[in-house]
């Protein structure tokens, strides 16, 4: 309608009609293009808050692992500390000889580091966050995590060396009644295997475990390891939850 009465004004002239049906178009078109790009943003920011939520749980993930691997790995660390003062001491294991020997044991453990980058090698790809503050905030943590996560996550010598000491009843009881899998990724270490290795010469493999010189080293090298990592877990936390705050800052806390 509007074209036929812009072409009857041309013909006849009627440059007043012309300017003001030209304009009308002009502005339709335009006003067309905002109401187009403006749906657009919509749903792009709707697509990145949805993303975000995801990120967000995948960065509650990593703070559950990283108390979980606190708590774990201060067990190793406690372990190692009372199997190392027994090395470097003269005294017989007594009647706690069952307790040394999982202490032994737990100072061997190794668990990996099951975090979940995903959402983020995602968000690197479609450019989220798109806030520079929130995005780097995002990234400190990331870049962090992956400079601590593999300090503790390789098997050490020691590991191959102590398991080596206990007998195939000793070993069966260790891993029956002193460490659980509640979960597919969680592992907790327990010392409810005492019972079924008091019928066991424990003396004689802790003896034996003692004669053997390179130990010492090979357990103080595991054990530096594990302390390094604890020293680590608190600012991987700190950064995580900045992370956290910084995207609910950004989309609240609606999940």
């Amino acid at each position: 309608m509007i074209l036929r009465r812009l072409a009857t004004a041309l013909r006849r002239q009627d440059w007043f009609t012309v300017v003001i049906e030209t304009l009308i178009v002009v502005l339709g078109v335009f006003l067309g293009l905002q109401v187009n790009n403006w749906n657009e943003a919509r749903i792009a920011r709707a697509d990145e808050r949805e993303f975000l939520t995801q990120l967000r749980n995948e960065l509650k993930d990593s703070v559950e692992v990283i108390d979980f691997q606190s708590r774990y790995v201060g067990e190793v660390v406690a372990s190692g500390r009372r199997a190392l003062d027994y090395l470097g001491s003269s005294e017989d294991c007594a009647s706690g000889c069952e307790d040394l020997l999982i202490d032994f044991f737990h100072a061997s453990q190794v668990w990996g580091t099951p975090y979940d980058y995903t959402k983020y090698q995602e968000a690197l790809r479609l450019g989220f966050p798109s806030d520079p503050e929130t995005g780097n905030v995002v990234r400190q943590f990331y870049v962090y995590l992956n400079g601590w996560d593999t300090v503790n996550g390789a098997a050490p010598a020691y590991r191959e060396r102590i398991r080596g000491y206990f007998t195939p009843e000793a070993a069966e009881a260790l891993w029956r009644g002193c460490m659980r899998l509640p979960g597919s990724e969680i592992e907790e270490l327990t010392r409810d295997c005492i019972d079924n290795l008091k019928p066991l010469d424990t003396a004689a493999m802790l003896s034996a475990i003692r004669a053997d010189p390179a130990l010492v080293r090979e357990l103080q090298f595991w054990l530096g390891q594990n302390i390094f990592a604890l020293t680590g877990y608190p600012d991987m936390h700190k950064f995580a939850s900045a992370a956290i705050a910084a995207i609910t800052d950004e989309i609240g806390d609606a999940p």
